[in-house]
């Protein structure tokens, strides 16, 4: 891939996400309901990235950050995190928190550090991620913003 083509995920890209979430063993749970605050990295007609935002009120959940394999190493990831927390920080969010089972390390790299997942509380515990899409032993990180 030359020049990753970054936009906004549509309804059509529903099926190439859910596949390539699955693949990268992550729920594709809720995703739907927030689409327009999903991002996807294509390479022609693939999706070889994305990423997703969900928004409560003045926190946001960072979900489904997904790289197809062939394409790891690339920057795809740092490019959908960046786009991520920028389009949170546009929609007034102050908090990201995220779940992670594999990649607690790639994002503290990048910001977020580890906190008490029972010291998460309102609405964002309503999602489907933390009402089980992701395990009870998923690494609990945030990153204020």
């Amino acid at each position: 891939m030359n020049s990753p083509a970054l936009r906004t995920a549509q309804a059509d890209d529903l099926p190439r996400m859910t596949r390539l979430l699955e693949e990268s063993s992550l729920s594709p749970e809720g995703a739907s309901e927030f689409l327009e605050h999903f991002r996807v990295v294509l390479d022609g007609t693939d999706i070889v990235g994305v990423v997703g935002l969900e928004r409560y009120g003045s926190d946001g959940l960072l979900r489904s950050l997904a790289v197809a394999p062939s394409q790891r190493s690339r920057g795809i990831g740092v490019l959908l995190l960046r786009q991520a927390i920028e389009d949170a920080r546009r929609l007034g969010i102050r908090r990201l928190v995220l779940l992670t089972t594999t990649a607690a390390d790639y994002f503290g790299r990048h910001g977020f550090r580890i906190i008490d997942r029972a010291s998460v509380a309102g609405e964002l515990t309503s999602s489907s991620q933390f009402r089980g899409a992701c395990p009870a032993t998923a690494t609990c990180m945030e990153m204020l913003l």
